[in-house]
């Protein structure tokens, strides 16, 4: 099994692995079977040919693919980025989900493998694996000074990128810090859901928390069994 594109389609850009974590060899990765690939949908990275040779990648190498499309956790961004209310903020991401599709959904699904299923953030958000999930997330974040010290480490990293990519953010620096703590355990609990019900593979085109190197690196106790099997794939693209 190979890591790098091959050349069945020369035409997309390479994908290749950066780094595994925890550690472990290639061979023990793919036997996994299954896999999620997160959508930031204001990242350029899944778009065009990017988003296709990513997705072509993950298709050839695992059985099953889920992708999942952040777009209601943008609602975080959206207030603090434009100032909006919450449902408005809301309804802003939805949106921003419903362009991506309409751009991306039909690749998506009619990749010829048929092992790829498109899905939303709300989807997610709905199951009882997420709520349980949140539920334990939030008491590990009451309750481990640590946990906590590093959600609003990546929170702060978090908020300052925002405020450099629009040039002035629409909300005080310590509610975009807040705002983004939200975001961060939102996430964290959608993957410690998703792990739970098996989809324990995370490929991602960038670099992991911090947070959750050091939930991998074993660093907290308590931390939900489900989060701490989770395997993060950082892939390189082109």
């Amino acid at each position: 099994m190979r890591s790098d594109s091959d050349c069945k389609n020369p035409e997309l850009p390479s994908v290749k692995i950066i780094k595994i974590l925890p550690r472990m060899s290639e061979d023990e990765l793919f036997a996994q079977k299954k896999c999620y690939l997160g959508i930031s949908i204001e990242n350029p990275i899944f778009e065009g040919d990017s988003l296709k040779a990513l997705l072509n990648w993950a298709s050839e190498r695992f059985e099953q693919c889920l992708v999942v499309v952040g777009d209601d956790l943008c609602r975080f961004n959206q207030r603090i980025v434009n100032g909006l209310a919450p449902d408005e903020a809301l309804e802003a991401a939805h949106m921003q989900g419903d362009a991506f599709i309409a751009q991306a959904g039909g690749f998506i699904e009619s990749i010829s493998r048929g092992n790829v299923k498109l899905t939303r953030w709300n989807e997610h958000l709905q199951s009882d694996a997420y709520r349980q999930s949140r539920a334990a997330i939030d008491r590990l974040f009451a309750t481990d000074a640590g946990f906590k010290a590093a959600i609003e480490k990546d929170a702060v990293s978090f908020a300052r990128r925002q405020s450099q990519r629009v040039g002035k953010i629409a909300v005080e620096m310590d509610e975009a810090i807040e705002l983004c703590c939200q975001y961060l355990l939102e996430e964290i609990a959608v993957f410690s859901a998703l792990s739970e019900r098996k989809w324990r593979v995370e490929l991602y085109p960038g670099s992991e928390l911090h947070a959750l190197v050091d939930v991998a690196r074993g660093k907290f106790a308590d931390v939900p069994k489900p989060l701490a099997d989770r395997i993060n794939v950082e892939l390189k693209v082109g």
